[in-house]
Order: structure tokens, then sequence, then C-alpha cells
């Protein structure tokens, strides 16, 4: 059953990577067709732009709204996370003791 699997996906993936031709009749209808194109049309060059992969990225305009909102500076002391986690503990203690007492 393996075997019949793995050869039904070897299979699949070859076509995946087929051609696709696109072709243009005398009326100007498209047809995307993986085989050879029909009598009484034309092939034409695939419309889409290839980029290469290591092709720079153009850098995003900075948004004018970027500025205008100051930012806050975020300052936490040590003493605000040590009560912060002695509430986390707290909390803690108090929901296992619901749980236990829910048994």
């Amino acid at each position: 059953m393996k075997l019949i699997l793995c050869a039904a996906l070897a299979a699949m993936t070859t076509m995946a990577g087929a051609a696709v031709n696109r072709c243009v009749d005398t009326d100007g209808r498209v047809l995307y067709t993986d085989s050879d194109c029909p009598d009484g049309s034309e092939a034409q060059a695939d419309p889409v732009e290839h980029i290469a992969a290591d092709a720079p990225v153009p850098a995003a305009p900075r948004s004018r709204w970027a500025d205008l909102a100051p930012r806050k500076a975020v300052n936490v002391d040590a003493a605000t996370l040590k009560t912060a986690y002695e509430t986390m503990q707290v909390q803690d203690e108090l929901h296992k003791q619901r749980l236990a007492s829910a048994r």
C-alpha cells in the first residue's frame, strides 16, 4: 500500500512541473494548455515577469503618519516585575484551590 502511495505521489510531482502554453486564436481568445496549441491558434510568450530570487527588493516608502504620534518609552523597573510575578503566583494558588475543592 505504501509503495502505491509513493508511486502516485511521484507521478503527481512530475505533472506539477509541466510547461503551460498560452495560445491565442484569430478571434483573440486565450487558451492555456499543457499540450501543443490547436490548429488556427498561435503560441505566445508568457506575459508574467519572472524576477530573480536574488534581485534587490526596493525599500517601502516611510509612512507620513509614522512620526506624528510620539512613542511612549517603556520603563519597567525590577519592583514592578517582582510585584507582577507575586500576583501571578497568588492567582495560580487560588486556581489550584478551586480545582481541588471542585473535585
